[in-house]
């Protein structure tokens, strides 16, 4: 049987003289984009001062440096204003002038003084990092302990992981005042397990899939120190990250605003005349806003590559555990090949998914598009186009990801690799991809409990430390919708972690400037807690996602070993991964491409079982050879070399 020109062999190449560098333009563009990424973030720590620090009585006051500062802008200001012979040379009574004339702490809350009035979310990290440092942690924690159970424990967590959905929905039942809600959330309660009922068996089968991949893990354990030294690597750029932002808010500089005086003519004619005015204040350069912006899209950046890194370790690795076992890299020899000979690979495929997430984040309607009569038009546009980019999204995605999988397969570089994985995935998937969508869902809302009950914690911990009461409790009619609307917010953002992180920067870099008083204050004490313990949330689920994509990784691997088996006419009769893959939806149940009409092609037949199963005719002289093992799948008239394939 012949097999199709634009397939590949049924091997990983991961030997040194079998691969080449692959994209290096891109390679290079991203060892420099990390290189920014990195010298604007130390740029922006070497540059920040001491905006605040902790007196002997816990309050805060401003630090040594900028009063100094502030003192000599204000008699600057005084002397102008004589200069302009101003009836009245002291500065205007609010700015850093009041705090020097006075010694007030006015940069602080009114109740507590624990808080700058014109603090932001990550003053609250800064004053407080254990916060962030000791959650995250806790959140990296439990990510590996969640994957070592899914490889145990695989069909119980998926029902238990549903079971807590129907607890969620009674808890907030119990937990509502209005009767008419409670019996809302208890019929949605009841819905829902009349809905896993009607659905067990897919929830058996994505145990089955996950179950599948957890052996494929267990055999191959020395592939997880590989994928630590990436997470380490991702966890280290992480609180980089969180480091570079807290301290961005930090660079500030004494400046002073001056009025020279002047006259104005009131609606009646009345000419009014107003005196020279100064005052000083904190103002951040310029040069930082840029270079936050900067650093935010190489972290977007550097995440998808984590993930494309990942997935390229997990390839090679399953790869030739089903190809070849007895042939494997050792889990240094994936990493190596991943950060060196497929960097420009990886990285290409990484700004793919950057570039379609920062598309999302700007092609989104915001609320004010859809205020007035034009609402009608907008309303139907945004819902249409979320459709679009929701289905573009993840064509490009499933796309991208088998891509990678081949190119860590057959070392061509990203439009080889395009080019192969076209014509393997739509001979034997309709849709030219697959997707195990009950495993994936499990995974994720596996990854959303967790982030939520970590954001929570978050919440709950700030409101502690700076003696706030924003987190609500569901006792009276007003403080239930302040908690559904925080909800909602949270469980948005955490569904979008991605672009949760630039959007919670944006929201909170335009409330602290465009909706602060001449104080600066602009309700910090009712809204930071709650964003900052969402933003602390929304990095922990990038851990969360981070350790299940090594399953799923693994899943779309088998997926695509199974296509290549198929493409080179490897026998799958025994296989057990094979009679999964056929109770998919968008399967093609043909035989193997041929092309001719050769009358000894694998056909595809039903067993007595009602499962698929391979029949072989044999040609004149030869002998079938009997298969053996866990699914084992060989060419055509060889002996079986193993007993543990997929």
């Amino acid at each position: 049987m012949q097999k199709p020109r634009d397939t590949i062999e049924p091997r990983v190449k991961f030997k040194d003289g079998e691969r080449r560098y692959t994209d290096v333009p891109c390679a290079i563009c991203f060892l420099l984009g990390i290189g920014l990424f990195f010298a604007l973030g130390f740029a922006v720590v070497g540059s920040a001062t001491i905006t605040f620090i902790t007196s002997d009585d816990g309050t805060l006051t401003l630090s040594d440096e900028l009063t100094v500062d502030a003192t000599t802008c204000c008699q600057s200001a005084s002397d102008w204003l004589a200069e302009q012979g101003a009836s009245d040379t002291t500065p205007a009574s609010f700015g850093l002038c009041e705090y020097v004339s006075t010694g007030r702490m006015r940069h602080l809350t009114q109740t507590n003084g624990k808080f700058p009035k014109d603090g932001s979310l990550f003053d609250a990290f800064t004053l407080n990092p254990q916060i962030p440092a000791t959650l995250i942690s806790a959140a990296l924690f439990l990510a590996v302990f969640w994957v070592v159970m899914l490889r145990a424990f695989a069909t119980p967590i998926v029902f238990f992981t549903e079971f807590l959905k129907i607890v969620a929905f009674v808890w907030i039942a119990i937990e509502t005042p209005d009767d008419n809600s409670k019996v809302i959330f208890f019929i949605v309660a009841l819905l829902y397990l009349g809905f896993i009922v009607w659905k067990k068996d897919k929830l058996i089968f994505a145990g089955k899939i996950i179950s599948h991949s957890a052996l494929a893990l267990q055999e191959n354990t020395n592939m997880f120190f590989g994928l630590l030294v990436i997470k380490a690597c991702y966890v280290l750029q992480a609180y980089c990250f969180i480091l570079f932002m807290s301290k961005s808010v930090e660079v500030k500089e004494v400046e002073m605003m001056k009025t020279p005086a002047g006259q104005y003519t009131d609606v009646d004619g009345t000419v009014y005349s107003y005196d020279a005015s100064a005052y000083c204040y904190l103002n951040e350069p310029s040069w930082v806003g840029q270079s936050r912006q900067v650093i935010m899209f190489l972290w977007l950046w550097s995440v998808q590559w984590y993930t494309q890194a990942r997935l390229c370790t997990v390839a090679a690795t399953i790869g030739s555990w089903h190809f070849h076992p007895d042939d494997k890299p050792t889990a240094i020899q994936a990493v190596k090949n991943t950060v060196t000979k497929s960097l420009g690979t990886v990285s290409f495929s990484a700004m793919i998914l950057a570039i379609i997430e920062e598309i999302k984040r700007r092609l989104k309607f915001k609320w004010y598009h859809h205020c007035g009569p034009q609402c009608c038009i907008t309303a139907p546009m945004h819902l249409l186009s979320c459709l679009l980019m929701m289905v573009l999204e993840n064509c490009f995605k499933m796309l991208t990801k088998f891509t990678l999988i081949i190119h860590t397969f057959s070392g061509l570089n990203f439009f080889g690799s395009a080019k192969k994985c076209f014509g393997v995935m739509t001979r034997h998937f309709e849709n030219g991809f697959i997707t195990d969508y009950a495993s994936n869902a499990v995974l994720q809302l596996g990854a959303y409990i967790f982030s939520l009950a970590i954001t929570f914690t978050a919440w709950a911990w700030l409101d502690e430390q700076y003696g706030w009461s924003t987190l609500p409790s569901i006792d009276n009619d007003n403080n239930i919708v302040i908690f559904y609307l925080w909800l909602f917010y949270i469980l948005f953002n955490l569904w979008y972690p991605v672009l949760a992180v630039f959007g919670i920067i944006v929201a909170d870099m335009v409330i602290t400037k465009y909706a602060s008083d001449e104080h600066g204050e602009c309700g910090q004490e009712h809204w930071v807690a709650p964003i900052a313990a969402t933003f602390v949330g929304v990095i922990s689920m990038l851990f969360f996602q981070y350790m299940a994509g090594i399953i799923l990784d693994t899943i779309d691997t088998c997926f695509v070993c199974w296509a290549v088996d198929k493409d080179n006419n490897v026998d799958l009769s025994e296989s057990e991964f094979s009679a999964l893959v056929m109770e998919l939806p968008g399967i093609v149940k043909e035989p193997n491409p041929t092309s001719s009409l050769d009358p000894n092609a694998t056909l595809l037949a039903i067993g007595p079982d009602g499962r698929p199963a391979q029949t072989q005719p044999v040609a004149v002289g030869y002998a079938v050879p009997q298969q053996q093992g866990y699914g084992g799948g060989v060419q055509m008239g060889q002996t079986p070399p193993y007993n543990n394939k997929i």
